[in-house]
């Protein structure tokens, strides 16, 4: 909206009942992310974050109704492993600081190849305790624990991020598993 010749962007409050939710599948869009977050009560908003060429960065928003609904996906999420598709990377979701206005990854706009077809067998679950998708899932989660705290002590160590399964998971499981090196998300 112009004013006096400048553009103005209009940004709104962080919404209170909003979360983050992180290590996304790349096939989720903004339908998907918002029917699986449903499970926990009335979604308002569901956005994949994608960056400047419309490729989706691992992150999305969901913006809750109410804080109930928020709470209990957070609660339910960091207590079990919430997968989105079959790939058996558990999400992690958090609250949100603060407000992103990206508008996300329409599922119109998610190239629906055989890599997507195959993803998308499995619908948005909790992994099954015991069964080999929660252990592997479970591994996930302890990999990004460790990472966080990796990241919360003070710098000296180095320390990568990786798209690799966890440690004693490659080749269990069949899928795509690229090394740092040869990740382009511009994450390493």
């Amino acid at each position: 909206m112009p004013l006096r010749g400048k553009q103005l962007r209009v940004r709104f409050a962080c919404h209170s009942a909003s979360l983050t939710v992180r290590n996304l599948p790349q096939f989720v869009s903004n339908e998907l992310l918002e029917e699986a977050f449903s499970v926990f009560g009335q979604v308002e908003r569901a956005v994949v974050i994608v960056d400047d060429r419309g490729r989706p960065s691992g992150k999305g928003i969901v913006e809750f109704s109410g804080k109930p609904a928020a709470r209990k996906a957070l609660d339910r999420c960091s207590e079990g492993s919430f997968l989105l598709t079959s790939f058996p990377r558990p999400v992690t979701v958090e609250p949100m600081d603060q407000l992103d206005d990206e508008e996300g990854l329409p599922e119109k706009l998610v190239i629906k190849n055989q890599q997507f077809h195959k993803e998308r067998e499995q619908p948005p679950r909790f992994a099954q305790p015991g069964s080999f998708e929660y252990e592997y899932a479970m591994r996930w989660k302890a990999l990004i624990e460790m990472e966080k705290q990796q990241q919360d002590q003070p710098r000296g160590g180095s320390w990568t991020r990786s798209t690799s399964p966890p440690p004693g998971a490659r080749g269990l499981i069949p899928g795509p598993y690229r090394s740092p090196e040869e990740n382009d998300d511009g994450i390493r």
